[in-house]
């Protein structure tokens, strides 16, 4: 049981580091959480069946999360899925990510698997469709003008649960959503607000403000800025000062036990 990070930076990508999206696997299931590109090679990278997947979340539908999707649909169609395939989306994504399907002609092919649309409430703590091993709750959270929504996986069988913050400001319903979480994995896109576009993202120091407010017991800080890839130790010493537990900066392909 145990999750791993298929990307870790922000909008723009490097050599280092691809934009940001998670795997989470229990019990011979995987779920995916957002879907950059190639992500059948980056689900094999790290280790992961995709004929496993058993769900596939899309926080919002800004490109870097969730352009990767016809990518995804076309690669299992070939690998031959034949089982339905639920897509958990914000209700107002739905129509938008059919249209992305439906432009490379992947929506209604005769032959594919049946990618099911279930729409989460705009509710904090929304019950999203899991597996038999991880639950799934969701919460709107602020993004700008993108409706998005953070994630909190609940391993069932007593592992600390885990909370994916997507892309967010400071925002009250993260600490809710994480409130005796294990782990919070926080948007860490920049350092101070000056180096900050828009303020829709979150810098480390912010990150660990609600780390410590939520009380969990370790932060994992990405989405990371292209100009961090190289060195993001100013990240962590800044995420430090605001969070006494443990504070990691996220790594690719690795696995995180839960």
């Amino acid at each position: 049981m145990y999750f791993a990070f298929l990307g870790t930076s922000g909008a723009l990508p490097s050599i280092r580091r691809d934009s940001t999206s998670l795997v989470f696997v229990a019990a011979g299931e995987s779920v995916l959480v957002d879907c950059g590109g190639s992500p059948l090679q980056k689900l094999l990278l790290a280790g992961v069946d995709p004929a496993s997947l058993a769900r596939v979340v899309i926080t919002h539908i800004h490109a870097d999360h969730a352009y990767g999707l016809p990518a995804l649909v076309q690669g299992l169609i070939l690998m031959g899925r034949r089982a339905p395939l639920p897509l958990s989306c914000r209700a107002e994504h739905v129509e938008p990510l059919r249209d992305v399907l439906r432009a490379f002609r992947l929506l209604d092919r005769a032959e594919a698997f049946a990618l099911r649309f279930e729409p989460v409430g705009a509710t904090e703590g929304a019950a999203v469709g899991g597996t038999a091993a991880l639950g799934l709750l969701a919460s709107p959270v602020a993004h700008g003008a993108m409706p998005n929504l953070a994630l909190r996986v609940e391993p069932r069988g007593g592992a600390g649960p885990v909370v994916y913050s997507s892309d967010t400001e400071p925002c009250d319903a993260v600490v809710r959503l994480a409130t005796d979480a294990h782990t919070l994995v926080h948007d860490a896109t920049f350092l101070d607000r000056a180096q900050g576009r828009g303020g829709a993202h979150s810098t480390a120091a912010e990150a660990g403000e609600i780390a410590a407010r939520a009380g969990v017991r370790r932060l994992i800080l990405t989405h990371l800025d292209a100009r961090d890839h190289g060195d993001a130790g100013p990240l962590l010493r800044a995420a430090r000062e605001r969070f006494g537990g443990e504070v990691e900066i996220a790594e690719e392909l690795v696995p995180y036990p839960l």
